[in-house]
């Protein structure tokens, strides 16, 4: 049985969309865990009206990494994934998982790629061919939306820090997935990238998010090179990425994108060089 864990807030109309696309699925073989974040009963009518699936609805407090723990815990399938509410998957796309992980025993998770509703591929810069995902791709290949893990990688591996990410403890708000599903390289678990699957997902280039966002998630993009031990000549390259957008925007005379390659640049700088120190202090302050 494959395990969704679908952490929610704020969403309706983009949660019921998920739902649809889960009604669609040619494979029966899943559980969806609803964990609602919202303060009040708004979900309720969309899971009613989604009562065929086999559904749990759970709550917690604000906070991604929190909800997505919650969702761990209560979880009763071999296969995890962890959609965000604003995506969708196509028809085919969990029969097309269940045979891949039947298929490939020797691999412990199973990276796809995303699509926006014009099924044009949105994200990082994705590799252009199937591949091994190692430490080295790794950023350019995974985050929550797209990954499947057997629940073997799961229980190796624990729980999200839930002092980052969206609502977290900090003012690290993304990056929780990308330190998740870096832990398995440490304990050698084999995964693998597969960009004829796809998930789809509401635009993340708007310059309205991208304005909102590219600074807090870079900073926690900084820390989890830095806690993951990707080298100074690793972050140096993410940084000429960076600068090397805004000097061609500038060229360009678009001023918004040069701000938001800079903004981009600063974070990971600072993520990368103080991440570890902040973070330190967030959970001394928790414990004390």
């Amino acid at each position: 049985m494959v395990s969704l864990i679908v952490a929610s807030v704020d969403r309706v109309a983009e949660l019921e969309g998920l739902l649809t696309s889960l009604d669609a699925q040619t494979y029966k073989d899943f559980e969806v865990l609803v964990v609602d974040q919202n303060p009040d009963d708004r979900l309720i009518p969309i899971l009613r009206r989604h009562a065929g699936l086999r559904m749990r609805h759970l709550r917690c407090a604000r906070g991604v990494s929190r909800a997505r723990n919650m969702g761990l815990r209560a979880a009763e399938g071999s296969i995890i994934a962890i959609p965000d509410d604003d995506c969708w998957y196509s028809e085919h796309l969990l029969a097309s998982v269940a045979e891949w992980f039947k298929s490939h025993p020797e691999f412990g998770a199973l990276f796809t790629i995303m699509h926006d509703a014009d099924g044009k591929p949105i994200g990082p810069h994705w590799p252009k061919a199937p591949c091994r995902c190692t430490k080295q791709n790794a950023l350019a290949c995974i985050t929550a939306v797209n990954g499947f893990l057997r629940r073997t990688v799961t229980n190796a591996i624990g729980f999200f820090d839930e002092n980052i990410g969206p609502g977290g403890a900090s003012k690290y708000a993304a990056g929780e997935d990308a330190d998740y599903f870096l832990r398995p390289f440490r304990l050698g678990f084999q995964m693998w990238f597969e960009p004829s699957l796809w998930v789809g997902h509401a635009d993340l280039h708007s310059p309205e998010r991208l304005q909102r966002t590219s600074y807090t998630y870079a900073l926690a993009a900084g820390y989890v090179m830095r806690i993951h031990g990707y080298s100074c000549f690793f972050l140096t390259r993410q940084l000429t990425r960076s600068l090397g957008g805004a000097a061609f925007s500038f060229c360009k005379g678009d001023l918004l994108w040069m701000r938001t390659y800079l903004m981009r640049a600063a974070g990971q700088l600072r993520g990368y060089c103080f991440g570890p120190r902040d973070l330190a202090r967030v959970t001394e302050s928790r414990t004390n």
